[in-house]
């Protein structure tokens, strides 16, 4: 059976679900549905933990207060904290209040003490989840640090306090857990940029409301998994030959980046192109005759690809991997988005990113052409192509892959923990691979290099966008796994071991 995308959902949607089904539901359902399913969790995963539960002031606290209570009925042990200077509490959490059994809340701070052994403790992060609109509290960043401190196993409600559920950016303190237990629908903010590294793994408890989370559908967005990908992974017919594999033409390379060039062909030769031309950005004819390594790759100057793209037999387009931003830079991705026929899919990457940006006309071209485009920039580019400045990008990376496809009519790939892939109809999608391996030189020329391989296949855009970001971090995890990486990992490493991966099944 084919597995069902996996939503991500905002918070505006994620209050409409919730609003709507307490109105239909008698008072505090949801609460009792959601401190069940952290109980049902906690006896599953650390059935022998010590558990201490830290609880804020609104309902997620209350979420909290009642988990305490059925622990306390399993007679598991338990012990509560609360944050002084609450004020009024909303209506459920004073129910859950009102039903926490005596002894439970404890005196004092829980780092004012002494404790059992981290290893045989489990922390709950009950404070704030999605619901915190101001700065982290101190107490509560104490408290972060205290339990980042013991080592102890942190669980986070919802979210993990401090981090934005919508866009992924982590406040001062913010709590860092292992794994995070979110209500009604997963949020983007728990998969993309300081998500990875707060939120620990993550599962859905949908409270019983997946009729009502499924009729917001068309205001979601997906995590991409394998379970995504499965254009990958199809066997290839034995009747077949170079030419039923596609031709991609690569512009880049300009002196000095050679390498950026070589990098993304040997990436489309690794990601099965049937045929690779590559046009090094110079003057005049290429001094490298051909890739040592892979002679395989067909060299030529810019103006000599361009020039005979037809008769070659281009049928997709990469880009712009160390192609330079000067005079015959821009001459060369005017020719290209002018001679290029409309259908053909392009990859714009780097260099072709700051003309883009740089270049009026260019811009203009591209939407003139009006054909299928991927734009991969990484949050400077990104920068650079809406006029404004990298931390608004990353401030909303989703709202800003989301402009930047609006404003160049292509399908974006906004790089970075967590990418975020946009296409023209405002769609998006987490990407849910990778780690901090690919942070190093020439990554991004491999993305790019394999996606055109894709795309020369003859692939759809918004399937080679999302199935060839999956696969170039699902390639660093699975080095990561062998132990090569993440510090010391390779750009030259990650479409080998992208062969490797959808070669192995």
């Amino acid at each position: 059976m084919e597995a069902r995308p996996h939503q991500l959902f905002r918070t505006p949607v994620i209050r409409l679900i919730e609003r709507e089904a307490q109105a239909a539901l008698p008072a505090h359902t949801l609460m009792r549905r959601a401190a069940r399913a952290a109980a049902d969790l906690i006896a599953a995963r650390w059935p022998r933990h010590e558990v201490e539960i830290l609880c804020g002031p609104g309902n997620n606290g209350g979420d909290g207060l009642m988990l305490a209570a059925l622990l306390h009925q399993a007679a598991r042990p338990v012990k509560v904290w609360t944050l002084s200077g609450g004020g009024k509490r909303p209506p459920d959490a004073e129910q859950a209040w009102n039903e926490l059994p005596p002894g439970l809340v404890q005196t004092g701070q829980p780092d004012a003490r002494g404790l059992p052994p981290a290893s045989a403790v489990l922390v709950v992060d009950a404070l704030f989840g999605i619901g915190l609109s101001r700065p982290l509290p101190e107490e509560a960043q104490r408290w972060a640090a205290w339990a980042a401190r013991r080592e102890a196993t942190v669980l986070a409600l919802d979210t993990p306090s401090g981090l934005d559920a919508d866009t992924g950016t982590a406040q001062p303190g913010a709590f860092v857990a292992h794994h995070t237990l979110t209500f009604i629908a997963d949020k983007p903010g728990l998969h993309t940029r300081a998500g990875r590294d707060h939120a620990g793994t993550v599962s859905v408890a949908d409270l019983g409301l997946s009729a009502q989370v499924q009729r917001q559908a068309a205001h979601a967005g997906l995590l991409t998994r394998r379970a995504d990908c499965a254009a990958l992974f199809q066997p290839r017919p034995h009747d077949t030959h170079k030419g039923s594999f596609g031709t991609l033409g690569l512009l880049g390379g300009a002196p000095g980046m050679t390498g950026a060039a070589l990098l993304a062909a040997r990436a489309a030769l690794y990601g099965g192109a049937g045929k690779i031309l590559v046009g090094l950005a110079e003057t005049a004819s290429s001094s490298l005759a051909c890739d040592p390594l892979h002679p395989e790759l067909m060299l030529r100057s810019a103006d000599a690809l361009l020039d005979h793209a037809e008769r070659l037999g281009v049928t997709a387009w990469v880009a712009g991997c160390g192609m330079g931003a000067d005079e015959c830079a821009e001459r060369w991705l005017g020719r290209l988005l002018s001679e290029a026929p409309a259908s053909l899919p392009l990859v714009l990457d780097a260099d072709a990113l700051v003309l883009l940006a740089a270049v009026p006309a260019l811009s203009r071209g591209l939407a003139a052409r009006g054909g299928p485009a991927i734009l991969t920039p990484h949050p400077r580019e990104a920068a650079r192509m809406l006029g404004v400045s990298t931390d608004e990008v990353q401030a909303d990376r989703i709202e800003s892959a989301r402009e930047l496809a609006a404003r160049y009519r292509s399908w974006i790939v906004l790089k970075g923990a967590g990418s975020i892939v946009c296409g023209p109809n405002g769609a998006w999608s987490v990407n849910g691979s990778g780690n901090a391996g690919l942070a190093t030189a020439g990554t991004g020329d491999v993305l790019a290099g394999m996606m055109g391989a894709l795309l020369a296949q003859g692939m759809g855009v918004e399937l080679a966008a999302r199935n060839c970001v999956w696969l170039h971090g699902a390639a660093a995890d699975d080095l990561v796994a062998r132990g090569i990486g993440p510090l010391g990992l390779t750009a030259s490493e990650i479409a080998p071991a992208a062969r490797t991966l959808r070669n192995r099944t």
